[in-house]
Parts: structure tokens; C-alpha cells; sequence
């Protein structure tokens, strides 16, 4: 199964070449069309893309995802992933999805792609009592984000829902990382977030 994903979503990579930012120095999030959808949701249960575009300067790529445990930071990050760039002008994209696997664990997936080519990793991870979490997902609200160091783009959520306690998504104050926005992380049980470097 896991082979599977791992076609589709190579397959999936190859097709987005051609959705990148215009402007440099940005990061997008892309449109995507009907069969790049289709392509994602067959192989992830949920998928986050973005493009973006680096002039020479760049020499960069890091990703990462970290956990929180009740707003409490798990030591090591789930995924770490570094690329470097190829010192010209660049457009590339990154790819991070989450699935379910027939054993009840999470399939944590992350790529970069760029004129040089893709580098990936993959995690699993077993969240207690998954079946009774509650999931929910947000990207920045930013449109055309000028790219720096420990950008936020994605986060995930997942709630016990037998606690009978409200939830809700992060704010936007959270994606733009303004004063005291950690402390969101409070409400919920399980988070993951996507953050991504470009270092020059």
C-alpha cells in the first residue's frame, strides 16, 4: 500500500511542475486542476502544496514537522528534510501529506522539488485512540509570502472527541506567528506543524 502512495504521489510531483509562482522570492499556494486534486486525494487523506521561486541567492531548503503533545513540544521533529538549491533562479514546490495506514498509524509525507530534482522522506507515527480524534487542517491565509527563515504553512489537528470539548481551527494570528500565537496549541490534544527555512 505504502509503495502505492509513494507512486502517486512521485506521479503527482511530476504533474505540478508546470503550477509555480510568477513572482521571485515568493511562496504560493498553487490551483490546482481537477486531476491533480483527484491524483492527491486518492493517495494521501489529506495533502498541502505550495510553489515557490528563489533567485541566486538562495542556497536552502529546510523542512520540517513539528509535534505538540497539549502545547507541549515533542524534542525531535516527526520530519526533517533539507535541499539545496542550485544558486540561479528557481521554481520548485513542496508537498506534505498525512494519511491513515490499516494499522491505525499516521503516514507523515514531505517533498521538494526544484529544477535539480525531488528529495522526499516518509515517518510513521501512532497516535493513541485515533479513532476517536477529530481532524482538522489550515494553511497560511498569506497569498504570495516573501520567503525567510522558519516560515509556518500548515498545521494539523487532531482532537479527542469523546471529551465533549468544542474545537476549532487556528487563527490567523497563528499562521503570521504573532505574539503569544504558541499558546493556541493548548486547546488540542495533537498538532502538527509544517514549517519550512530558505537560507541564503
Amino acid at each position: 500500500m505504502k509503495k502505492i502512495v509513494y507512486a502517486l504521489l512521485i506521479s503527482c510531483l511530476s504533474l505540478l511542475g508546470a503550477c509555480t509562482a510568477t513572482d521571485t522570492n515568493k511562496l504560493t499556494i498553487p490551483e490546482l486542476s481537477e486531476r491533480e486534486t483527484q491524483i492527491l486525494e486518492t493517495a494521501a487523506d489529506k495533502a498541502f502544496v505550495f510553489d515557490f521561486t528563489t533567485d541566486q541567492n538562495y542556497t536552502e531548503l529546510s523542512l520540517w514537522v513539528e509535534k505538540y503533545e497539549k502545547g507541549k513540544k515533542v524534542e525531535d521533529p516527526v520530519n526533517d528534510l533539507s535541499s539545496p538549491l542550485p544558486g540561479e533562479s528557481t521554481k520548485g514546490s513542496i508537498v506534505f501529506t498525512i494519511s491513515q495506514t490499516l494499522d491505525q498509524q499516521l503516514l507523515l509525507s514531505a517533498s521538494i522539488r526544484d529544477a535539480d530534482g525531488t528529495v522526499r522522506i516518509n515517518n510513521q507515527e501512532k497516535l493513541a485512540s485515533l479513532d476517536h480524534m477529530a481532524t482538522l487542517w489550515g494553511t497560511t491565509p498569506l497569498e504570495g509570502v516573501t520567503l525567510s527563515d522558519n516560515m509556518l504553512l500548515a498545521g494539523v489537528i487532531y482532537t479527542d472527541t469523546t471529551s465533549g470539548k468544542p474545537t476549532s481551527g487556528f487563527s490567523q494570528d497563528f499562521y503570521e506567528q504573532k505574539e503569544n500565537y504558541l499558546d493556541e496549541l493548548k486547546e488540542h490534544d495533537v498538532v502538527y506543524l509544517l514549517r519550512v527555512s530558505f537560507e541564503k
